[in-house]
């Protein structure tokens, strides 16, 4: 891995080299190359928190702007991602779990799916093409979201509304069949705004029976009722079908690296969303109110199930007041979720679903409570305190007596020091709780009615600022979590095996997560990096598998690497045509929980060239990924044998887009 460093340090240092004598002194990346810190940045001004801007609050926050959005214009999430620590391998952020929904993906403040369902992948689940912003959150320190967000929150906040008439197409191509379209429009006429967006997406992949395929619409009106009251309703429709392939051994990929292998999982899938906001402005604060309805049919097909034909149609209600006071500010609000999932269940082999299946019911409904409190102490000291209580039931009639209820009260505290114009350091501390799901609890096989609710406290502390050309942006998390849900082979009294979930474990979660930018004022040429460090460790936990107890205690846990770099230098050799060459970089890790060294594995680098031009009203870019080719993307070890999740090897695509 340090060799990997060396040769893009050696790189960089060319590219510096080169843009010192195209240089002409001009302050020319101001526009085309943003930052994602919080503190100064201009892509923040607007990112805030309960009417709180992110720079005041005591929380690790990041935002990715437009700019670095339509450069980067990824299909996969971690193509984003990748530049905000604290990212995993693995469905969360911070917690690389895949079986637990730690981290949310939001629309404009509100739950893209089920609060019970998220993931940082969930980020797909918007219009990609209909992206102002990305801000993420890490940690459960804000009463404004929910208590099981140990990871985090992943919000999308929708493009703006344009004052004047403008439309856009765009056209991209690629290998794998790479091709996406897209057509925006927008203006404000009197009162009334819209902005429409339609797309559509078409990706095959480098292995045979790869599909990632998307139609996609939005549309946004905004009505301005008066200087204080503004409507806006947002209807969102996407088709998406998709079908990934399982894992490869070494051996496989060497034999032949298109091959398909077997199943992953294949979903046909179309959702409908319709949201109705308000927001009235008074004198002496501000009222805030939106409602959301999301319905979703999805036909899907995993290595783990026989298909399922799901009818998943849910209501997310969320109002708050904000109360200004003489030295800060009250919001208190109510949080509604309720979700309804009918599933019919197929026969393993059924892929047609014609033949018999079992029906039933599921529901999720969640009431929450919260209030948040900010006050200046002093001219330079805030303080922020919240209380978030949350009600959860979880229900099913696909036997008796499926019903679970946990609530839990969960109080967030912070401080702010500003401690000149442009460094402030902040600590928080913050606890949260997460349910087990039904499947866990009631599976007919499987099931263990028991379990308990998970019990987190997060302590950290950060620092963000400028200095001179620099902007940096730095915290230390530590998060305990009790009564760790873990899901164990075990026999049974006949020697047969079976799956249960308890909660075996104590886990500890930590690391420093760190942004680092350098932009020397009149230059052509910025340069960020960021590092995050992870020591993610099982306090406690004895996992007895097939009938043999291992102690585990002490061990990471697996896919935990312990740092992962990502490099970006960004050069404007001539006006208007910007190139960015990114790094990513994983440490080893290991594979399994038991931390066998047959399952370490070590990531290759990932390097990435993205050119754009801009002139007049045009936009033309050139994108190639991964350019060293690599295909192991992420490890699993099980029963002695080391598989890897694989990516599609080096992609290139080329695209352009008009203004008119």
């Amino acid at each position: 891995m340090k060799t990997k460093f060396i040769s893009l340090a050696a790189l960089s240092s060319s590219l510096i080299a080169s843009s010192a004598y195209a240089a002409d002194n001009s302050a020319r990346l101001d526009r085309s190359i943003e930052t994602i810190t919080v503190l100064g940045a201009p892509t923040s001004e607007n990112a805030t928190l309960g009417g709180i801007s992110f720079k005041d609050l005591p929380l690790n926050a990041h935002v990715v702007g437009l700019t670095e959005i339509e450069r980067i214009r990824f299909v996969d999430p971690d193509e984003l991602l990748d530049r905000i620590p604290g990212e995993t391998q693995v469905r969360n952020l911070r917690i690389p779990d895949g079986g637990k929904s730690y981290t949310l993906a939001f629309v404009d403040g509100v739950p893209i799916e089920s609060p019970y369902a998220g993931a940082t992948q969930r980020l797909d689940r918007v219009n990609t093409f209909d992206i102002q912003r990305v801000e993420v959150i890490k940690g459960q320190a804000s009463a404004l979201y929910p208590n099981n967000v140990f990871g985090g929150v992943v919000n999308v906040v929708t493009r703006d509304v344009p004052e004047k008439a403008t439309a856009n197409v765009s056209a991209e191509v690629g290998n794998f069949n790479r091709q996406r379209f897209g057509v925006n429009l927008g203006s404000t006429v009197g009162q009334l705004g819209y902005s429409l967006n339609v797309n559509n997406r078409r990706l095959d992949g480098l292995r045979q029976g790869t599909q990632n395929d998307r139609d996609a619409a939005s549309l946004k009106l905004v009505y301005q009722l008066n200087d204080t009251t503004r409507l806006t309703t947002r209807l969102e429709r996407f088709d998406e079908v998709t079908e990934f392939r399982g894992d490869l051994t070494a051996e496989q990929i060497q034999a032949d690296r298109r091959q398909a292998g077997s199943l992953s999982s294949a979903t046909d899938l179309k959702q409908d969303t319709v949201s109705i906001a308000l927001k009235h402005s008074l004198g002496f604060g501000e009222f805030n109110a939106v409602i959301l309805n999301r319905v979703k049919d999805t036909i899907g097909l995993s290595r783990f199930s026989g298909p399922e034909d799901e009818a998943d149609d849910a209501v997310n209600i969320n109002a708050n007041y904000r109360h200004d006071l003489t030295n800060g500010s009250i919001t208190i609000g109510v949080d509604t979720y309720r979700g309804d999932v009918d599933t019919k269940s197929f026969g393993r082999d059924d892929i047609e679903l014609a033949g018999s299946f079992t029906q039933f019911n599921s529901q999720l409904d969640i009431d929450a409570y919260f209030a948040q409190y900010q006050t200046e102490l002093s001219k330079d000291l805030t303080l922020t305190a919240g209380v978030r209580y949350e009600d959860i039931r979880l229900s099913s009639d696909i036997a008796d007596n499926q019903l679970a209820d946990f609530d839990e009260l969960a109080p967030k505290l912070g401080l702010n020091y500003r401690v000149s114009e442009h460094t402030q350091i902040w600590a928080s501390i913050s606890d949260g709780f997460y349910a087990p799901d039904l499947d866990d609890l009631f599976d007919a096989d499987n099931g263990n009615p028991n379990l308990d609710q998970e019990e987190a406290q997060n302590i950290e502390v950060g620092v963000r600022g400028s200095w001179g050309n620099w902007a940096y942006d730095s915290s230390f998390y530590h998060n305990e979590i009790e009564n760790y849900l873990v899901t164990q082979e075990l026999l049974d009294d006949n020697g047969n095996e079976f799956e249960l979930t308890t909660n075996s474990g104590q886990v500890t979660v930590k690391g420093i997560e760190s942004v680092i930018e350098y932009a020397p004022k009149g230059a052509s040429w910025r340069v960020g990096v960021t590092h995050t460090y992870a020591d993610n460790k099982f306090d406690t936990f004895i996992q007895s598998v097939a009938g043999a107890a291992d102690d585990f205690s002490g061990n990471q846990l697996r896919r935990s690497p312990k740092h992962h770099v990502n490099t970006r230098i960004a050069w404007e050799p001539v006006r208007n045509f910007t190139a960015e060459l990114e790094g990513d970089f994983y440490s080893s890790y290991f594979s399994d929980d038991a931390n066998s060294q047959a399952g370490l594995f070590t990531r290759d680098e990932r390097i990435n060239l993205r050119l754009t031009y801009e002139q007049e009203n045009w936009r033309v870019w050139l994108n190639v990924l991964n350019i060293s080719d690599t295909l192991e993307d992420r490890a699993t070890f099980s029963r002695g044998t080391l598989s890897f999740r694989t990516i599609d090897g080096r992609s290139y695509y080329a695209g352009v887009s008009y203004n008119f």
